[in-house]
C-alpha cells in the first residue's frame, strides 16, 4: 500500500525543480478513470450536540469512526429496496436492537 500523501509530496518536489518539455507534455498518458462509484464527496453537516454524542457512542460501540457509521446509515437510508446491505449494517442493527430491548 502506499502512502497518497507521501506520494504527493514527492511529486511537488519533483516538479518545483524540474520542467516538463512541451514533447513530454504531448506524449503522457491519461491515468485510467476513476469509476464514479468509488468517488468520495466530503460534505458539512450540522448537528445538535446530544445527536452527535450519541453518533460517537455508537461508533465506539462497533469501533469505527462516527463518519463511517453515518455513511453506513445514510447509504442505507437512500438505497434500493432490492440492494444487497452490508453485513456489518445489519450486525449492527441486530446489537443495536438487543441493546434497546434489555435497557
Amino acid at each position: 500500500m502506499t502512502d497518497n500523501g507521501a506520494d504527493v509530496e514527492a511529486l511537488a518536489e519533483y516538479y518545483e525543480t524540474h520542467e516538463l518539455t512541451e514533447e513530454e507534455i504531448m506524449a503522457a498518458e491519461p491515468a485510467e478513470p476513476v469509476p464514479v462509484e468509488s468517488v468520495m464527496i466530503t460534505t458539512s453537516l450540522r448537528l445538535p450536540k446530544p445527536v452527535m454524542d450519541e453518533v460517537r457512542r455508537r461508533a465506539g460501540l462497533r469501533g469505527i469512526k462516527p463518519t463511517a457509521i453515518m455513511r453506513e446509515w445514510i447509504e442505507a437510508a437512500v438505497a434500493d429496496q432490492e440492494a444487497v446491505v452490508p453485513l456489518s449494517v445489519i450486525t449492527a442493527a441486530v446489537a443495536e436492537y438487543q441493546h434497546r430491548k434489555v435497557s
